[in-house]
């Protein structure tokens, strides 16, 4: 499995096993509720859920042996909206919400904590204009969405799990008159 094998590649570079990884996936392919014939939807899901789900339960055994620790879904906000012509990837960012929880709610007596943190557009390859009319009309830069994820997984969030840090320059907010 990739996911177990990164992390037991990253445990000797810091010394111990990590205790606070961030779960990063995303894959988007375009189409609608008509168009999406079978295997996009399901490579979709299969990379932005079940590669989420494979993420958590990779890092959670090493984090019971350790005591606990924090493990960050990173999301996004088609997980909060609805994305016309998304269907596959809003639908599977939908379900990334409701695996965090139920992840949060299965691990949270062996102190690991689950939480997801919602970008909004980031400056990616995967990124598209932002509407001109939003709060903060400009993309994300990665150091700034880093930034929400570190704070998550610190101990400065050690009260929260199950929770969600929206992080999206006030794209949920909408138009801005």
């Amino acid at each position: 499995m990739a996911v177990s094998h990164s992390l037991n590649e990253l445990s000797p570079r810091v010394g111990r096993d990590p205790d606070r990884p961030s779960v990063s996936v995303g894959l988007v392919l375009r189409s609608g509720v008509g168009a999406a014939e079978r295997a996009r939807p399901r490579r979709v899901l299969d990379t932005n859920l079940t590669g989420a789900l494979l993420g958590i339960r990779a890092a959670a055994p090493s984090m019971r042996k350790a005591g606990g620790g924090s493990i960050v879904n990173v999301n996004s906000i088609a997980g909060l909206t609805a994305a016309p012509g998304l269907v596959a990837y809003s639908s599977s960012k939908w379900a990334v919400r409701g695996l965090t929880r139920a992840a949060a709610k299965e691990l949270a007596r062996d102190n690991i904590r689950v939480n997801a943190v919602h970008p909004g557009i980031i400056e990616t390859p995967l990124a598209y204009d932002p509407d001109g009319n939003l709060a903060v009309p400009r993309n994300a830069s990665p150091d700034e969405i880093a930034g929400f994820i570190l704070f998550t997984a610190s101990d400065q969030a050690r009260f929260a799990t199950g929770s969600e840090v929206l992080a999206d320059h006030g794209y949920m907010l909408g138009a801005i008159a």
